[in-house]
């Protein structure tokens, strides 16, 4: 993802609400709104932008990131520069027109703001991945020795400005994949977590800590997993070892252990155990990511799509479901308020509909046809 992707990512997420759009022609450059001092990606510049303001002693800061094909984008902004206010048009043209500007590296310049020659503005620019980052600070009165103090201080910052500035646009990039990959694993049906060298949870998914919730059959105490059962946690315990410290002399890839954890209401949850590609010795690295499933799960959210895929009515695919999820045929009829004959009508019609012949191979094409994302989201063929 580049960095235009990135940031443009932020202010359309909404950090502060969504983003909006402000300024005219008359007023200066359009800009993009987008700071949150809470929200993880924006908090680290904040922190520096704040020191930097609090070094230089300026009245207003604003940090702007401009790609050269968008309008700029504010990434923070503190003091006295208002949204839509006379200072922040003056500093938002200053920032457009250094980051305009051809520059190899980070540099600052100096602009009387307006005809006020005690009022002034300080721009750093810093090229950046794609773009242009640009720290513009606001002196709405400052003298001669105070701008000559001021220059020695942006002069004496200017070497940490650019390093900082690539590894926050880095931390960008990571904290990107890292919701990503945390969206996509949040978006399945299975439990899945992820335990570190010493057998404590580092990472569990939505579903995972939904069965971790219920505390029946996989249970955690502080960071590590037990099981409902001694004998269960024994040989929990036992495949997370395995997996963690594989034998040295084993030949090819390892075998996958699957653990039944018991439960008071229900089948034993299933537990397969896998190790990790991490690297053990690394604090907080993974060293074994556990795929847990529910036998007793409802299956009729992941079978449904697929029974409009294959084009069944309503009542049809009502029964496609609980076939799906291990009723009889009588059962089923019971269920829906209908005759055995009716529901055996019904389900012809579905052999024809599936091309299928038999109650077992439907049951198994509605499995293999089924999309498994999380309980929460709904699966739908267009």
């Amino acid at each position: 993802m580049t960095m235009a992707t990135q940031l443009r990512s932020i202010a359309t997420r909404g950090i502060a609400g969504p983003a909006r759009a402000f300024g005219t022609q008359d007023q200066g450059p359009p800009l993009i709104r987008s700071h949150n001092l809470d929200d993880e990606s924006v908090e680290p510049l904040a922190h520096f932008a704040r020191e930097m303001n609090r070094e230089l002693q300026g009245d207003g800061l604003l940090v702007t990131w401009y790609d050269g094909t968008t309008d700029p984008l504010i990434l923070f902004a503190e003091g006295d520069c208002t949204p839509l206010s006379a200072e922040e048009r003056d500093m938002a043209e200053m920032s457009l027109a250094v980051a305009r500007q051809p520059s190899s590296g980070a540099r600052s310049q100096w602009r009387v703001r307006g005809e006020v020659a005690e009022s002034a503005l300080l721009t750093t620019s810093i090229p950046a991945d794609g773009g242009i980052v640009t720290i513009t600070t606001l002196f709405k009165r400052i003298g001669h020795a105070a701008r000559i103090r001021a220059s020695d201080t942006a002069a004496r910052l200017l070497p940490l400005v650019q390093p900082f500035f690539k590894m926050w646009t880095l931390r960008l990039r990571t904290l990107g994949r890292v919701r990503a990959l945390t969206s996509a694993l949040d978006n399945t049906d299975v439990g899945i977590l992820l335990v570190d060298a010493q057998g404590e949870v580092t990472f569990a998914n939505n579903v995972a800590q939904s069965m971790l919730a219920h505390n029946d059959g996989l249970r955690r105490k502080g960071n590590s997993l037990f099981g409902a059962r001694l004998a269960d946690t024994m040989r929990l315990q036992a495949a997370l070892e395995h997996a963690i410290s594989p034998h040295p002399n084993q030949i090819g890839k390892p075998v996958a252990p699957v653990v039944a954890l018991h439960r008071a209401n229900g089948r034993p949850l299933l537990a397969a155990i896998v190790p990790a590609d991490g690297q053990p010795d690394v604090v907080g690295s993974s060293a074994a990511v556990l795929y847990v499933v529910d036998p007793d799960q409802d299956l009729r959210p992941v079978v449904e799509p697929a029974c409009k895929y294959y084009g069944l009515s309503p009542v049809e695919t009502r029964l496609a479901c609980m076939l799906a999820n291990g009723s009889s045929l009588a059962d089923s009829a019971k269920a829906m308020h209908v005759t055995e004959q009716t529901a055996r009508s019904y389900l012809k019609q579905i052999f024809v509909k599936t091309e299928t012949n038999r109650q077992a191979e439907l049951v198994r094409l509605m499995l293999t046809s089924s999309v498994r994302t999380a309980p929460h989201s709904r699966a739908s063929f267009v």
